[in-house]
């Protein structure tokens, strides 16, 4: 690991919610700090995520980032504005999953994560009609919610440039060249800028620049594009007010309230995930009449009183995913690109998890002992697929749960 002494400017490219977060924790602690980004803050996968908040993982790792990062948004003042609002999630379970549940649960309070076992007359108070005849088991996190991610990702940029940091936007990055341990990043204006460090937090476009850069095909990262569809609804009366979002991992949905009227409802269907797209590919037209009334029918069986919901719109967006769900953050020494590093692959936890990854890259460049960081960077590194030392989840085949 490069030593802090040798890296005193760095160049981000990517302003999502994590090429901000990362930018504002290394300006935050001295760094010459310099982020491009093609079109505006947040105008990319960011700006089309749900902006789920949660804490309920099944990995204690990435469990413990999240709860980093919950409190982060909870008391998010000191940076700017994040529109971090507190809804609370009712987690329910069934069949097979019912044991792994519980000892999760048992790993999340350890943790000193709010995460409360509930009956189903409390999921009643949230949603008196609901169909909860497969509830078996039944978890619940007060604390956890949604907020604003082009509000979030837009914070941490200003924030970064209290800190000395420099934004460019409307620029795209056309090559990384490292050699002899100079880095150069050029953009497609004819502009070059220079930098001790460059980080890569370019989602589902790491691998075209990557490629652009002069790295074989047989060294790119395992990273894949996979679209996500969102449907709002207009809530009936009968569920205006504030509630909780609905993990239905049965019916492999969520249903996000969001405001005291909208409804999101997102899949948690891990085939989703597994098929691959296009990143260049026509996003915008992705959703089909045919899996809007799929959703439908799982939110209206589930909770009856939705049928009368009405349509407001859809949004479609890419995960850059893993192979095992989980982000690849690491030098890109080891395939020619010295003093480059990436965070990428974040396989849809991109926003929730936002906090601990900057703080985590922040590290990972200003730190030589990974043991000494608040989280070891090691277990994200590229090469863990190859090892067989991948991120596990407890669950199985419950998509996003992870």
């Amino acid at each position: 690991m490069v030593s802090d002494k040798a890296i005193n400017s760095v160049i981000v490219i990517g302003g999502g919610s994590s090429g901000c977060s990362i930018a504002y924790n290394l300006a935050s602690r001295g760094k010459k700090v310099r982020l491009i980004e093609r079109g505006s803050i947040a105008s990319g996968n960011t700006g089309k995520s749900s902006a789920l908040v949660r804490t309920h993982y099944s990995n204690e790792l990435i469990s413990s980032m999240a709860l980093y990062s919950i409190k982060e948004f909870m008391n998010f003042s000191y940076i700017g504005y994040s529109g971090f609002t507190k809804t609370g999630m009712v987690f329910p379970f069934n069949g097979v999953n019912v044991d792994t549940a519980r000892e999760n649960f048992k790993m999340l309070r350890g943790l000193g994560i709010d995460e409360q076992e509930i009956p189903v007359e409390k999921v009643r108070e949230f949603f008196p009609d609901i169909d909860s005849s497969d509830f078996d088991y039944i978890l619940y996190e007060p604390d956890s919610g949604y907020a604003d991610p082009v509000a979030t990702s837009n914070a941490y940029a200003s924030a970064a440039v209290k800190y000395g940091a420099e934004i460019i936007t409307g620029r795209s990055v056309t090559n990384i060249v490292a050699v002899n341990g100079k880095t150069t990043v050029e953009t497609d204006r004819g502009e070059s800028y220079n930098a001790d460090a460059v980080v890569m937090a370019t989602n589902v476009w790491t691998n075209k620049l990557l490629n652009k850069a002069g790295i074989a095909e047989g060294d790119l990262l395992p990273i894949y594009a996979s679209v996500h569809d969102t449907i709002y609804l207009r809530r009936p009366e009968i569920y205006k007010g504030i509630k909780p979002t609905l993990w239905d991992p049965q019916k492999s949905a969520y249903y996000k309230m969001e405001g005291t009227s909208v409804t999101a409802i997102g899949s948690l269907d891990p085939l989703i995930d597994r098929t691959k797209f296009d990143p260049d590919g026509d996003v915008e037209n992705h959703i089909n009449d045919e899996y809007i009334e799929k959703y439908l029918e799982k939110l209206t069986e589930r909770l009856p009183g939705m049928e009368n919901a009405s349509v407001i719109s859809t949004v479609s967006g890419l995960y850059d995913m893993s192979p095992d769900g989980q982000a690849i953050i690491d030098s890109l020494s080891e395939i020619g690109l010295k003093n480059v590093y990436v965070c990428a692959g974040l396989s849809g936890h991109g926003f929730k998890l936002s906090p601990a990854y900057g703080r985590i890259v922040a590290d990972m460049l200003t730190l030589q002992d990974p043991d000494k960081a608040l989280f070891d960077w090691r277990y994200f590194s590229a090469d863990r697929f190859r090892k067989g030392k991948t991120i596990r989840s407890m669950y199985s085949e419950i998509g996003t749960i992870y």
